[in-house]
Order: C-alpha cells, then structure tokens, then sequence
C-alpha cells in the first residue's frame, strides 16, 4: 500500500492462492480486480468476502495448462501456417504509448518487446 500512498493497486496477480486472497483484497484499489492465476499455497481459503464485497473487487481465475499443451498448440499452428494479426510492435521504453494504443482499440494484437530478442 506504501507504493501507492494506501490506494492499493488497479491489477493484482496472484499465484499463491490460499489464504493469501484476503491480503490480496486489501492490496487492491476499490473496484479494482484480481487475476488468480495459481495456487501455489494452497487450493482452498477462509474467504472474507466482506471487504471483497465493499470494495467491489472483481475477481478471475485463469486457468493454466501444461507445457506440453503449449507446444502442441505452437505445432498446429506452425503446420496450419496460422499468424497472429499484430498491429503494431513497440519497444519496453514505448510501453505507456503501446497501452495507450491498446486502449484506442487497435485491430489485432499489440507487441511489446522485451530486450533485443
């Protein structure tokens, strides 16, 4: 909360899961969201739903597959000869400019490029 003087945070990513969730809910802005990506500690929780409720913070689970599912889905692709639509590509530095084109609604996808790959 020191980061953004009590506010708490627009997006939060949450990979542990468990009871951490509650801590999740206060770190998070009101009508802010969180993406439950993983449960690294545990698959369950003691959910106070309250705050969650007061501060209307929308809450997803996105789920994961393994890798193997990752790869068989990149050899369909490649031997379907099937490519992403991108927009435009930008680099780290540009990244305020590539959300803000994002946002415009561009048509296809939106790069962001990490290091000189």
């Amino acid at each position: 909360m020191k980061l953004t003087d009590g506010k708490g945070v627009d997006l939060l990513l949450d990979v542990a899961g468990g009871d951490g969730i509650n801590h999740s809910i206060a770190a998070t802005k009101a009508g802010g969201s969180i993406a439950q990506i993983g449960f690294l500690t545990g698959q369950t929780s003691a959910l106070n739903l309250m705050p969650m409720i007061f501060r209307q913070t929308t809450f997803r689970g996105i789920a994961v597959a393994p890798r193997s599912s990752f790869d068989r889905m990149n050899a369909f692709l490649n031997e379907h000869k099937i490519r992403p639509v991108i927009d435009h590509a930008y680099p780290f530095e540009q990244a305020r400019e590539a959300y803000e084109h994002l946002a415009r609604g561009a048509f296809g996808k939106v790069v962001i490029k990490v290091g000189q790959a």
